[in-house]
């Protein structure tokens, strides 16, 4: 991937259909009591193949507002003393117990952040599903190289100009540039719509495909912004597992040296969903 400072008009990436055999984080028999309560739709029987971007659909809470459900964008799944968990974001007004997919309820929401600076939500998957480390476009199943991930960017890395990538259910895999810092987000001239909310961030370069973050809403101008994922795994105390050597638990980040703060605010939250009737399957 080459970045806006580069003279090449090419991202230099490789698309591929998402048919690698690759290796699964172990969270078959995640914390099979903790996902025993009732709440949401029927857990699926098990098998369900989880990769970052894919769609999460929460109930908003049925006909008592207004009949529909939500739809945004899955992120990475992060490992720590409790286990595997999926990133998620407040995607309805009702956080729900569990998050679906056409083929049923596949994690179950084991926390919902109040205090900390970082919002994501952690779920945690049920029993006999399995995540894969990888990315891919939800809307074609292409891939950035071979789609795995082999480890994460220091936020510090993250420098104003280097062209980043994202995958989402509203607009799929679209690419940018980093143009500075709104509050505690990096934005980007990145495409992005309803039902991106959440959706992994990445690039592919010489050092192979890392996670950069996962996107959190929009900058004034509608492009997507997106919370770096070392400070993600620092707040959560989490490791990303990953197709390569283990970072461990990284300390909190800072900017790249040079980047801009921008000014103004960024908007997310359920307009930066989309809405479907409720327990209707997600079409793209």
């Amino acid at each position: 991937m080459t970045d806006a400072t580069s003279t090449s008009s090419s991202t230099g990436m490789s698309r591929a259909a998402k048919t690698i055999a690759v290796g699964v984080i172990a969270v078959a028999a995640l914390l099979a009591s903790a996902l025993a309560g009732p709440a949401g739709p029927a857990a699926a029987a098990g098998g369900y193949d989880y990769s970052p971007g894919e769609p999460m659909i929460m109930d908003n809470g049925g006909t008592i507002n207004g009949g529909y459900d939500q739809v945004c964008s899955g992120g990475y799944a992060i490992s720590g003393d409790s286990g595997f968990f999926l990133l998620g974001q407040f995607c309805a007004t009702v956080v729900s117990g569990t998050v679906r997919n056409n083929q049923g309820a596949y994690a179950k929401n084991l926390y919902s952040p109040a205090s900390q600076r970082d919002q994501s939500l952690l779920y945690a998957m049920v029993p006999g599903d399995d995540a894969h480390q990888m990315v891919a476009d939800p809307l074609t199943g292409e891939q950035p190289g071979d789609g795995r991930i082999v480890g994460f960017m220091p936020t510090v890395q993250q420098r104003p100009g280097m062209l980043v990538g994202k995958m989402g259910v509203g607009t799929g895999w679209t690419e940018g540039a980093i143009t500075g810092v709104v509050g505690d987000l990096l934005c980007t001239t990145m495409e992005v719509a309803p039902g991106d909310l959440g959706g992994p961030v990445w690039r592919l370069d010489e050092n192979g495909l890392r996670a950069l973050g996962t996107i959190r809403g929009r900058d004034s101008s509608g492009h997507g912004c997106y919370r770096p994922i070392q400070e993600t795994l620092y707040e959560y105390g989490a490791n990303l597992p990953v197709f390569g050597p283990d970072q461990g638990r990284p300390t909190w980040g800072t900017w790249a040296p040079g980047m801009p703060y921008l000014g103004g605010t960024t908007s997310a939250g359920r307009a930066f969903t989309i809405t479907i009737p409720t327990r209707a399957d997600w079409t793209p």
